[in-house]
């Protein structure tokens, strides 16, 4: 019988598509949300608008795609070539006469065909991305500079006046305002000049003036007080000074931003050059330059002909697969992934060690991989994987075992009511099962990525390999809880998809029970999940963020801070018009203390006093000041005052002065709702740690709506394709995970309340999945 090649090629090719199709879909998903991470926080404290996301997010496409292409295509061949296998097609055309090399064909025809936009993303679309994203990131950081200082939080920033030939650095703070507009009211500022003077500003109102290279502080009805020196404090001269106006160039850093915008292009960086740049750099600059160009533009290449040699190698692993399925092609996907762009990272080492020429670094991997395919083809073919049982026959022997004689309806009725019965266990076998592939292999291909993302930082500034491993350990916690819902939805989709495609959810009708009953130990499954989450979230993720910040910014070569870089502590009293500089010991005692109290309206000072130390005298209410010296300010009570001991009224408790973090992804939930309570004593603006916190509460309950949507859509569309159920978990996914960034950014600008902004995408996707599993055949 004559085998019909080009039948048996657009088998292979059918069999292959669907899959590379999911793959790409959610690596891209996948890399593309850990890749904007890293910006925000910039996002977040600067407040850009849409326009700089939509850029952003354009220009980090392609350096995903970069990666995404030739991994979906390694993934899709073995996942297709393994489900052919399980199912004995590869038998049934090998026994027809269909040779090695045409199966082969096929798959190198996607490949040569999927290496054509690899090339053209590699060589043209990453290089003027990585240009575009640096002038994004510039951008968003100007954007922020128009409005540098936010409303009832204390700010660092260098500035300076006409009168003044040096910048200090002023601590501002602003009691009313509007970030967005650059309009503030009631504004203080405090500063310590070289000769050691204080001067202490109050002013009614003030803008922001950005123009040209500067940003400008526009001040009225103006108090500018200038103190002595600290020895001299008690006894020194003091001035008073009232104006209309005054003008304060602020120190942002705008000029070099702008000067960094505009010289991008005359900057460009190795990996923002284009083809014939590279070539240039490669043959005339001098030594290590020349190196690092030749290593850049080889690896470029290496990449995107990447595809030919991940399907090639696909192709020979997929062809011996027998047993196993999808699961195993995703596993032997994730080996070879990992195996491949750890052998890059070698070799791209080594040719910047000098140890080997550029060509050969960057296309180690590629040549590995050649060999690798070849020596399978070659060998004699023997099964990888042990021979399971038929799953049928399996299930069958369990029940016989424990029911030797064949229950009846009702028996197996009363038993299906029981939980949990063998077919839930069943269902949570297979449900843990899944889980278990998908959970690693997002994990492991995010670690991937993260690690080639350091590589260039961890081989030009020499840290070792202790560091790294310490920091994608302690990356763990934080990967672990943001991929958990998408691994969870992906679970619960491919498993129930699977019973309906199979008919299993028959057994389950047969029995009289409902498809409520038979999405029971999905649900249970994911309510479990949701706790561990929790306490990965609570008690593990807090203290591991700490230390990887700390470990990045030391990889990529920045220093740690704890502080913002000024040596006092600032607060300012929600409930009275009075704001505290101090330094906090670890007794509770404040060192240093300096009180500002204002008029009734909060706009200029009344009095200033400083204390050596005070502490609370254990009667609530009440602090006990010493050795204090006090400026009255006003026309009845102006000059200086000392006094040996004072006890001063107080609406603060103690905890209100302790020092905090500010960043959620530090706290646990308990502890952020503390420091919460403590900034809105202090008055500062807390919005954007309270959509965090609620956050927090809600992250458990959206791996169970992601379930309750999940599972009805599954057994819906599970019956045609197992494929077209996955897609939608992956749709769902970035549905869900939009939805929830857009009503967090509603909540962060205060359009919307905290618990509305965080709840909000919870509630409307629990609603449509009770609506699906109410419209769900029972």
């Amino acid at each position: 019988m004559r085998i019909n090649g080009r039948l048996i090629g657009r088998y292979i090719i059918w069999a292959i598509l669907p899959y590379l199709s999911l793959s790409l879909l959610l690596l891209t998903a996948i890399l593309f949300a850990q890749q904007t991470g890293r910006f925000g926080e910039l996002l977040v404290e600067a407040r850009v608008p849409p326009a700089i996301i939509a850029d952003l997010a354009i220009s980090v496409l392609p350096n995903v795609l970069v990666f995404t292409l030739p991994m979906s295509l390694l993934t899709g061949i073995l996942i297709g070539f393994s489900r052919m296998g399980s199912d004995s097609e590869l038998v049934a055309m090998r026994s027809a006469g269909v040779g090695t090399w045409q199966m082969l064909r096929p798959v190198l025809l996607i490949g040569a065909l999927l290496t054509l936009p690899t090339l053209y993303v590699n060589l043209e679309m990453t290089p003027r991305a990585a240009r575009a994203l640096r002038h994004v990131a510039t951008r968003a950081a100007l954007y922020k500079l128009d409005s540098p200082v936010e409303p009832r939080s204390f700010s660092v920033i260098g500035a300076r006046d006409s009168r003044l030939a040096e910048t200090p650095v002023y601590v501002i703070y602003v009691r009313d305002g509007d970030q967005q507009r650059g309009q503030w009211g009631r504004v203080f500022l405090n500063t310590e000049l070289k000769d050691g003077s204080i001067r202490v500003v109050t002013a009614r109102s003030g803008r922001i003036d950005s123009s040209g290279e500067q940003s400008e502080l526009v001040l009225s009805d103006v108090a500018l007080t200038t103190l002595p020196e600290a020895k001299a404090w008690g006894r020194g001269e003091y001035a008073t000074e009232r104006l209309d106006q005054w003008r304060l160039i602020l120190d942002t850093g705008r000029k070099e931003l702008l000067d960094r915008l505009n010289q991008n292009e005359a900057e460009t960086r190795l990996n923002e050059m284009g083809w014939s740049a590279l070539s240039r750099s490669a043959s005339s600059k001098p030594g290590v330059d020349s190196r690092e160009a030749a290593i850049t533009l080889h690896k470029r290449l290496a990449l995107s002909l990447s595809p030919l040699s991940f399907a090639f190698l696909g192709a020979a692993l997929g062809m011996r697969v027998r047993k196993g399925g999808r699961g195993i092609g995703v596993l032997l996907s994730l080996l070879a992934i990992l195996i491949f762009y750890l052998v890059m990272l070698a070799g791209e080492q080594m040719a910047r060690a000098g140890s080997v020429a550029p060509f050969v670094g960057a296309w180690l991997a590629s040549f590995v991989t050649l060999i690798c395919g070849f020596s399978l083809l070659l060998v004699k073919r023997t099964d990888f994987l042990r021979r399971r049982k038929d799953s049928a026959t399996r299930k069958q022997q369990i029940v016989l075992a424990a029911n030797p004689k064949w229950p009846t309806p009702g028996d197996l009725r009363a038993r299906l009511l029981s939980f949990p019965s063998l077919l839930d266990v069943d269902i949570l076998r297979k449900i843990g099962l899944s889980f278990t592939v998908s959970f690693i292999s997002l994990i492991a291909i995010f670690l991937i990525f993260t690690l080639f993302e350091l590589w260039r930082f961890v081989i030009t500034k020499g840290i070792g390999f202790a560091v790294v491993g310490e920091y994608l350990l302690f990356l763990l916690p934080l990967v672990i809880v943001q991929l958990l819902p998408a691994s969870v939805l992906i679970t619960m989709l491919a498993t129930y998809a699977l019973i309906a495609r199979r008919n299993e959810a028959v057994a389950w009708w047969s029995g009289g029970q409902s498809v409520y009953r038979l999405m029971l130990p999905g649900v249970i499954f994911a309510m479990f999940i949701g706790g561990g989450l929790w306490a990965v979230q609570e008690r593990l993720m807090p203290q591991a963020n700490v230390r990887q910040d700390a470990l990045r910014t030391h990889i990529r070569g920045g220093v740690s801070q704890a502080t913002i870089g000024y040596d006092k502590q600032w607060l300012a009293s929600s409930e009275a018009e009075r704001y505290y500089s101090y330094v906090y010991e670890e007794t509770g005692t404040l060192r240093n203390l300096a009180v500002y109290d204002f008029d009734s309206a909060g706009i200029h000072l009344v009095r200033i006093m400083t204390a050596q130390s005070a502490y609370w005298d254990g009667k609530g209410g009440q602090v006990e000041l010493r050795d204090v010296i006090s400026l009255g300010l006003q026309q009845l009570e102006r000059g200086w005052s000392k006094r040996d001991r004072l006890k001063m009224e107080t609406t603060e408790s103690p905890e209100v002065f302790k020092p905090a973090t500010d960043k959620p992804s530090h706290l646990s939930a308990r502890n952020l709702s503390n420091y919460i309570k403590a900034l809105k004593k202090r008055g500062a603006s807390t919005a954007p740690l309270e959509v965090a916190l609620q956050k927090k509460y809600a992250g458990p309950f959206g791996i169970v709506v992601m379930v309750l949507i999940g599972m009805p859509l599954a057994l819906t569309f599970g019956r045609k394709s197992t494929i077209i159920a996955l897609c939608l978990a992956i749709g769902l996914g970035i549905i869900f995970w939009g939805v929830t960034g857009g009503f967090q950014q509603l909540g962060e600008y205060g359009l919307l309340r905290p618990i509305v902004a965080a709840w909000s995408p919870i509630i409307i996707f629990a609603a449509s999945g009770i609506y699906l599993l109410f419209r769900a055949r029972t």
